[in-house]
């Protein structure tokens, strides 16, 4: 069946033109080969939080909750993604019809979800740094459900708030609030955990000058610097991802206009989010990084211990 014109956001685009039809095969073949890493990388995490890493129990569900999220985003929004731009490319409505509604609602209430504990994330650690005895506290395991569970109800409204309405405008202006939300909020965390460790290793550096005057303290200089720098690295990569779609999200609701190759490039941008995520934490987690390595390891062991059985028999 041939796909007839539709009032969708790919509405008035020629596929006839060369890029438009490369972009959207472009936009196919990264969406498969995203699937795969995210759900390989959060199924790791995933698995590899089950088991006591170290990590306050809040943090880690946190981190689980993002894997599991993550892990959604690549086995269910990512092939949608994929179908979607071949049903474009193919011109297939009844395909069309489908994953113009399914990949859409997804992709919002996922990819929401994954945006709003990230941004908790960035909060929880602001907590530890400057509540210190009173974190365990004030951060409890029923407080950080109750917020995830709030992120769910509120992102799976807004994802089926585009269909509710005829008109999507609405749905776009909360898209582009809650990523600017949630970037402003995630910035300031960021600047003032920079701004405590600084005035931490400020403090360090001054008490071991009066006790030796000539030397420094690299250990803790090094510390300040990595701990630092894991901060910047996940509020880098969240910036990258989601700020892009938002723009253009903005764009799409001053200007009236439709932007389909943009949206698409921006839309698999946030879905290489939950592909960077699990690498990002288990590269500037330790406790992550070797619960990961556990796991790998047992399940090698479970492999080489069940080959060695069949070779036996």
């Amino acid at each position: 069946m041939r796909l007839k014109p539709s009032p969708t956001s790919f509405e008035n685009t020629s596929l006839q033109l060369e890029y438009v039809h490369n972009a959207f095969i472009a936009i196919s073949f990264l969406n498969i080969f995203l699937a795969i890493t995210a759900t390989v990388g959060n199924t790791l995490i995933f698995l590899a939080l089950g088991r006591n890493c170290g990590l306050h129990a809040p943090s880690r569900l946190l981190i689980r909750c993002l894997s599991s999220t993550d892990l959604c985003v690549g086995l269910i929004t990512q092939p949608l993604a994929a179908l979607h731009a071949i049903s474009i490319l193919t011109e297939h409505l009844a395909i069309f019809r489908f994953t113009v509604v399914s990949s859409y609602s997804t992709s919002a209430i996922l990819s929401g979800v994954s945006l709003f504990i990230l941004t908790f994330i960035s909060i929880d650690r602001l907590l530890a740094l400057s509540l210190g005895v009173r974190y365990k506290q004030t951060v409890t395991i029923g407080r950080v459900r109750a917020f995830v569970f709030f992120s769910c109800m509120l992102n799976i409204t807004n994802g089926l708030l585009s269909f509710v309405l005829a008109n999507r405008l609405v749905f776009t202006i909360v898209c582009v609030a809650s990523i600017s939300l949630c970037a402003v909020i995630s910035t300031i965390c960021y600047i003032k955990i920079y701004y405590i460790l600084r005035l931490q290793q400020m403090r360090v550096h001054a008490i071991f000058s009066q006790a030796q005057p000539n030397e420094s303290s690299p250990m803790h200089r090094e510390r300040f610097k990595k701990t630092v720098s894991s901060a910047l690295w996940v509020h880098f990569t969240m910036l990258v991802c989601y700020l892009p779609f938002g723009v253009v999200s903005g764009l799409k609701a001053i200007t009236g206009e439709t932007f389909p190759v943009a949206d698409g490039f921006t839309a698999t941008l946030i879905f290489f989010n939950s592909s960077v995520n699990p690498v990002v934490y288990c590269w500037r987690i330790g406790q992550v990084r070797q619960a990961v390595k556990e796991t790998i390891r047992q399940y090698c062991r479970f492999s080489s211990g069940a080959q060695s059985e069949t070779n036996e028999e």
